[in-house]
């Protein structure tokens, strides 16, 4: 990975060099295979490491390229927690973020997000799936949200709602009022379902939340009642977050896990190269694309380009996808097998088809499919 430098954080915290580190994700991930496995252990280690390389945006998106690279579910449910933790940071709430910051960076405690209905999912509904009334104490929070990861290992939920019966004033066009909540998940009324069956991740554990009357007090609100509240509690973020760092719709987390999962197909393909002539260009032009799109990446976070964040996420989906096809056209038959990694790995690379993929780059790919 370029410019790796967290070497000494993940010894410190894991006691592993990270070759040792990545061979013992790598060994994991072939064990994911359901709900059951969420791998809570290693995401403390996760959580640990990544507190201790928070301070710098690009070592942290050096982190999340590289974790991808290791094991998916892994990087996909450490997204989860760091944009609950984003959202409970950039909070102007003191009383709410005082009491969860130090639990979660330690990794003793769980923190995910329900948020996917206001951003990418649900949104052709005539009515929010979660909806949140004033009452005397606060709120009260009715619905469900649609895609939670990690519900039933997770101490604390950050969801959003919709103000029932309330617009905004604020805009030319009619906006509802948004809200994001930290919930407990061991609140009254709080029903992780079981989880979806999907066609990879599945060791994610993702799946409905529903919220039968939950009340919440004014101390549990992160962010809101406003138009929009994704877009406003962004910009409330610290600038490392301002350039699309987060993992929400569009962001450059989403990217940089794209980027990771193809780092280990097309190092597949290049060991398999050295063996197999046919296959050297074929290696050597994605390991290239590879470079490019990874330094990209890198600059966009950085500030040094202005590369659109649809089009890099695009282009980081595309090389997920067919750097895994082309090691499954390399393994042939034996790919083809359930519990074969390159299997694994395509399918796993359909998940960036749909996981925080804004409008503009699902209508990209389905363009490009015509072509």
């Amino acid at each position: 990975m370029p410019g790796f430098r967290i070497d000494e954080s993940i010894e410190r915290v894991c006691g592993l060099t990270r070759e040792q580190w990545q061979a013992e994700l790598r060994n994991n991930a072939k064990k994911l295979t359901a709900p059951g496995d969420f791998p809570i252990s290693t995401i403390r280690k996760c959580a640990a490491v990544e507190t201790a390389i928070s301070g710098s945006s690009s070592d942290l998106l050096r982190y999340y390229t590289w974790l991808a690279s290791c094991c998916l579910t892994t990087a996909f449910i450490m997204t989860q927690r760091s944009a609950a933790l984003r959202r409970i940071e950039t909070s102007q709430n003191e009383l709410s973020t005082i009491k969860l910051k130090a639990s979660i960076h330690s990794g003793s405690s769980f923190a995910t997000v329900g948020i996917s209905h206001l951003t990418t999912s649900r949104r052709h509904l005539s009515q929010p799936p979660l909806r949140a009334a004033r009452s005397s104490e606060g709120w009260v929070l009715d619905g469900y949200s649609p895609w939670v990861t990690g519900g039933r290992f997770a101490d604390w939920l950050v969801v959003g709602a919709v103000e029932v019966d309330c617009v905004s004033e604020d805009t030319a066009t009619t906006k509802s009022l948004e809200l994001l909540f930290s919930i407990a998940t061991n609140q009254t009324g709080v029903i992780v379902e079981p989880s979806s069956e999907l066609m990879a991740l599945n060791a994610s554990s993702t799946g409905p939340v529903r919220f039968e009357h939950v009340a919440a007090n004014h101390s549990d609100v992160l962010h809101g009642p406003t138009a929009n509240v994704m877009e406003a509690s962004s910009r409330s973020t610290n600038s490392n977050s301002s350039n699309g760092t987060g993992s929400g719709a569009g962001g450059l987390h989403t990217s940089a896990l794209a980027i990771g999962h193809a780092a280990q197909a097309i190092e597949y393909l290049t060991k398999e190269s050295q063996m197999r002539g046919d296959l050297r260009a074929v290696a050597e032009g994605l390991q290239n694309q590879w470079r490019n799109a990874f330094e990209e990446l890198d600059r966009v976070n950085c500030g040094e380009s202005q590369q659109d964040l649809a089009t890099l996420r695009k282009k980081a989906n595309d090389l997920a996808l067919k750097s895994t096809q082309a090691a499954l056209a390399a393994a042939k038959g034996a790919g083809f097998a359930n519990d074969h990694d390159v299997g694994r790995w395509c399918r796993e690379a359909m998940f960036f088809l749909v996981w925080s993929c804004p409008q503009s780059v699902v209508q990209a790919h389905l363009c490009s499919f015509l072509s």
